[in-house]
């Protein structure tokens, strides 16, 4: 009997506690991947669109910057080392 009592108050207790579970966990997950695969099946707004070209932009002159400057390193160090570049 004292078995019995147990699993019958944790089944009481224990499905309205997963149930609330599912309903503050899960809902808030599950509605953030809906909007998010609401959002990639939307076009993306024009604000977006530019502010990913300026991001793209400035990327691109970082890297130009960059190698002007590998550039400007490895004249540096054939001028200390006396050699000519080829």
């Amino acid at each position: 009997m004292g078995d019995e009592l147990v699993v019958f108050v944790t089944i009481i207790l224990g499905v309205p506690a997963a149930a609330l579970a599912v309903r503050f966990v899960l809902r808030p997950m599950l509605r953030d991947v809906t909007e998010a695969i609401r959002n990639i099946r939307e076009p993306a707004s024009p604000d977006l669109e530019r502010r990913l070209a300026e991001l793209e932009e400035g990327q691109q002159l970082i890297s130009e910057r960059l190698n002007h400057l590998i550039e400007a390193e490895r004249f540096q160090q054939q001028l200390h080392s006396g050699k000519r570049s080829e």
